[in-house]
């Protein structure tokens, strides 16, 4: 922060502030920015941190993901899109204001994503491959915004496309096959008795959605 944070550096609204850190900048132009700089030292590190982390994600410093890339990645309603209300979700489970959400979309490539109907993603690859796609990731995220454990409150990005049935006993990597489960859910999925089944339902009020009941049960699926 005393490279970054420095008066005059990264600041959002002076457009000729210089950016990154002052190590190397512009004498000129910085000692300018200086004097046009009226922000108090809490709200420069503020603003030197976000230009750190708009570097990091810029320069893709995080590398790649088997999960979800580094974007904003958010699901709301329809209805409540249309409104300007509401409350939207993010993968890391953060609650947004639809209408900070529709600001944000202004400036953003969204990914619209249709429940019924088909697109021209890949969504099925039978047991031609074991990972989840990135179009696959997403789809599920839209659907069960979490881990789908009943109780369990695992955001999305810290979940796994679980396979039903599980890949060591023939799962295929089919959409209609996978569901967002957290890693201790994903392997308390068992056969053997004191583990737990699950399933896509295909029917009732909770159709499309991923049930789990004790394995070997016969009690009604819970999601």
């Amino acid at each position: 922060l005393t490279l970054w944070a420095e008066p005059g550096m990264n600041n959002p609204d002076d457009p000729e502030s210089p950016h990154g850190t002052a190590y190397g900048a512009d004498a000129e132009a910085l000692a300018a920015a200086r004097e046009r700089d009226t922000r108090s030292q809490s709200q420069r590190n503020h603003d030197a941190l976000e230009a750190m982390l708009d570097h990091l994600l810029a320069n893709g410093a995080l590398g790649d993901s088997v999960a979800l890339p580094s974007h904003l990645v958010v699901t709301a309603s329809l209805e409540d899109l249309e409104n300007r209300a509401g409350v939207a979700v993010t993968a890391t489970g953060t609650r947004l204001p639809v209408t900070d959400l529709v600001d944000i979309a202004a400036d953003a490539t969204p990914w619209l994503e249709v429940f019924e109907g088909q697109s021209s993603q890949i969504l099925h690859f039978g047991r031609g491959r074991r990972l989840a796609s990135l179009a696959q990731r997403l789809a599920l995220f839209g659907r069960d915004r979490g881990c789908t454990a009943p109780g369990c409150t695992t955001p999305w990005s810290r979940t796994q496309a679980h396979h039903m049935p599980d890949w060591q006993d023939g799962g295929p990597t089919d959409i209609d096959h996978l569901g967002g489960a957290c890693g201790g859910h994903n392997r308390s999925v068992s056969t053997t008795p004191g583990g737990w089944e699950t399933t896509v339902l295909t029917s009732g009020p909770f159709k499309g959605r991923v049930g789990w009941r004790p394995s070997g049960s016969t009690e009604p699926w819970k999601v």
